[in-house]
């Protein structure tokens, strides 16, 4: 199995960028911008930002948001963004910097907020996460967005994490049943069949988190959270069918790894992962960076589709 060692990219000028980086995905309209989302400032924190890195000259705009964002996606409307923030979902407009939408109210279970998503073909495919990380109450959801009707997935999970969805196969993880999941997937309907585990991570230390699909829509990338001390974070590339690994990443001196993101860089495709420092102590210098890393693929996976931005307005 091939092993690539990544190096730093970016490190956040404040402790508050470091603390919970995820969601990071290169703009359709704006190829040299990564945007990605800062979950929380701190432990205590209840809010966070959507952040546009040029990749270019690696300077970063903050836009605080008055809550904690799980994920981001574009829309048909430019420069305008849905973001799921606590219990909701809402349109946030990059160019003025606000909402620009009502709340969208998802669940008002103030035990859960609004994890990891993205678009996807007809709506929004995403998940809520339990604040404490002990109850199977969370749940993952499709928001259609011809009919605006918010449908039920899953309701048991504890962290709704990565997901994938293609040829009517959902590739999913619930964190912290430490699981790569594959579900047969109705979107019509909409419904789940049975869950098949791909890979099982629980006699490890390790916790699956944020996931990429691979250039061919026959691999993922799944960036592994490690709440030990190690001296360096995990993300590994696995087959959609099997679960059989077939590359690895490791990132030195930032064991936490929250999410990859595979792009083109200086004519080059390349992986860049986000991290996190979340409850390190003491804190590692390299924790909470961004990487960048060599990788096989040939050629960058297709974008999201865009959410049709009428269907909260």
């Amino acid at each position: 199995m091939p092993v690539f060692t990544a190096e730093r990219f970016y490190l956040p000028n404040s402790d508050a960028l470091r603390f919970l980086p995820e969601c990071p995905r290169v703009l359709r309209t704006r190829p040299d911008t990564l945007a990605w989302v800062a979950i929380q400032e701190s432990a205590a924190s209840v809010s966070g930002s959507i952040n546009l890195l040029d990749l270019r000259t690696l300077e970063n705009d903050s836009h605080p948001l008055p809550g904690r964002p799980g994920f981001f996606a574009e829309t048909d409307r430019e420069d305008v963004l849905v973001v799921g923030m606590e219990r909701s979902l809402a349109l946030y407009d990059l160019r003025t910097r606000r909402i620009v939408s009502e709340p969208f109210e998802v669940t008002e279970d103030e035990r859960v907020i609004i994890n990891d998503g993205l678009a996807v073909e007809g709506g929004l495919l995403f998940g809520t996460k339990h604040l404490t990380f002990k109850e199977r109450i969370a749940c993952m959801y499709f928001l259609n967005s011809s009919d605006g009707r918010l449908h039920t997935l899953h309701a048991a999970q504890i962290c709704a994490n990565g997901k994938f969805l293609n040829d009517g196969r959902l590739i999913d993880i619930d964190s912290f049943n430490k699981t790569l999941d594959r579900y047969p997937a109705d979107m019509k309907a909409p419904k789940l069949g049975e869950r098949q585990i791909l890979a099982d991570f629980r006699d490890t230390p390790l916790f699956p988190d944020g996931l990429r699909p691979g250039p061919r829509l026959d691999s993922v990338v799944v960036a592994f959270y490690n709440p030990e001390a190690a001296k360096y974070g995990v993300a590994r590339e696995f087959a959609i069918d099997g679960g059989g690994v077939r590359n690895e990443w490791r990132l030195p001196g930032s064991p936490r790894v929250t999410c990859p993101e595979i792009l083109r860089l200086d004519g080059r495709v390349r992986v860049l992962f986000t991290t996190a420092v979340e409850g390190m102590d003491p804190v590692m210098p390299d924790a909470g960076a961004m990487y960048i890393a060599d990788c096989a693929f040939d050629e960058v996976p297709a974008p999201p589709p865009l959410f049709a931005a009428s269907a909260l307005l």
